[in-house]
């Protein structure tokens, strides 16, 4: 009776992830073998031809290249910052820490749409506020951001950080609270400067909250999107052209369905295999 009835409670559940997350999945792979071209009134069945054509397209290659350029980017630096402020909350900030926090906690919350259209006044080429600032602090630079290929791609990857950063900070501050004071009190007993108990207790005890963190916002910023549709749209050219992008344009602008399918396949399996080689290489560091 006991299993008919928990049979009962999880059956619906078990049909909504059949209808909105198997039945697309095996759907893709069936359009993805196919000549799917919304401008054509037939589809023909080609096989794997369109991954084949994935797999050689220069296009794709330089975008995959690009958005593993802007992981190693946006990671490394908001993993850095978001380490630097909850050192900083958890060793210097005490009456404050929760409004800090709360405050620290805004840009997370909001749409990555309305990311990218403050990101476009705040670093528009012509009336930008931080090229104003420039001028009033006398340097000679006045760069375009979004509107040139040189700094399209750093634009991006600041209004990501300034979003992103925070979230990295609540993380490591979870962890940072996890930590038994007796630990820490341990190492200051021994002698143990700042630094050293830093460099030789907190980090070691901060790798497992580390590794997901990491593996979090890696795997955000692989299928990053809303921004780059909304700041520069891939462009100048393609310099800020991600494979989420592509994957996108090649469906909906280019109307070639099965081959966007196909593309989203090959990106899935070359992020889940990065995924496991991270896992597996970070399993064994411990």
């Amino acid at each position: 009776m006991r299993v008919k009835e928990s049979t009962f409670f999880i059956l619906p559940v078990v049909l909504v992830l059949l209808v909105i997350v198997i039945f697309p999945l095996i759907y893709s792979i069936y359009v993805s073998l196919y000549d799917y071209d919304l401008r054509k009134i037939t589809t023909d069945f080609i096989g794997v031809r369109n991954y084949v054509e994935a797999l050689s397209d220069e296009r794709f290659r330089a975008s995959l290249m690009r958005t593993g350029e802007l992981v190693l980017m946006c990671v490394s630096a908001q993993y850095l910052l978001g380490l630097l402020l909850a050192l900083s909350l958890y060793y210097h900030v005490d009456r404050f820490r929760n409004l800090i926090v709360t405050i620290l906690s805004i840009p997370p919350m909001i749409s990555p749409v309305v990311v990218g259209y403050m990101a476009r006044l705040i670093f528009h080429p012509v009336a930008s506020p931080i090229n104003y600032f420039f001028e009033l602090m006398g340097l000679p630079f006045r760069p375009l951001w979004h509107a040139s290929v040189k700094t399209s791609l750093l634009t991006i990857f600041l209004a990501d950080t300034w979003q992103w950063t925070p979230f990295m900070m609540l993380l490591l501050l979870s962890g940072l609270m996890a930590i038994p004071q007796e630990y820490l009190e341990s190492a200051r007993v021994d002698g143990a400067s700042a630094w050293q108990e830093i460099k030789h207790v907190v980090l070691p005890l901060l790798k497992t909250i580390s590794v997901v963190a990491i593996l979090f916002r890696a795997l955000d910023v692989l299928r990053i999107f809303d921004v780059v549709y909304v700041l520069t749209y891939g462009g100048p050219g393609t310099s800020t052209e991600v494979a989420s992008f592509y994957v996108y344009i090649t469906s909906f602008e280019y109307w070639r369905i099965g081959y966007g399918a196909a593309l989203s396949w090959v990106l899935m399996i070359i992020l889940s295999v990065l995924a496991m080689i991270y896992l597996k290489y970070v399993i064994k560091s411990f």
